[in-house]
């Protein structure tokens, strides 16, 4: 069985670091893993109506909003700006993975640990197709 989720309107955040917060406490040093982590699970209920619990292979895009400076005075890419997203504050592709398959856990699969094949690319958005920052992210079932 295959599921194709997206996730439209907000940005991927990775998850990762963590920040102590005294007597025990540690919460995510990213602010947007949160909002972007129920955004998925909000739409993986939509498309996975029972918990997918046999192996999975999954395949995540994770489509990133230009910055503004990557564009010149006509809203045209620059040529020197990058393909790819590659900065910092993007996020490496590991933690992205990990904040998506976290939100995906008891909402469409039982466990992230079904997951016996994992694909993620990284893209910015195309002001020629009018994309928008989303996630699309494909689970394919396996059989045993």
């Amino acid at each position: 069985m295959k599921y194709v989720i997206t996730v439209e309107g907000i940005e991927a955040a990775p998850q990762g670091s963590k920040t102590y917060m005294g007597k025990g406490r540690m919460i995510e040093s990213c602010k947007r893993v949160r909002p972007f982590r129920d955004a998925v699970r909000v739409e993986a209920n939509k498309v996975v109506e029972e918990l997918i619990s046999e192996p999975v292979h999954i395949e995540i895009s994770f489509w990133f909003n230009r910055p503004k400076s990557h564009l010149n005075s006509k809203g045209e890419l620059k040529p020197s700006e990058p393909k790819y997203p590659t900065k910092i504050n993007i996020g490496d592709i590991d933690k992205l993975c990990r904040s998506t398959l976290d939100a995906l856990t008891l909402s469409a699969i039982s466990d992230d640990s079904q997951v016996v094949s994992l694909q993620a690319r990284k893209y910015y958005c195309d002001k020629k197709y009018n994309t928008k920052a989303h996630t699309m992210i494909t689970i394919q079932t396996i059989s045993n």
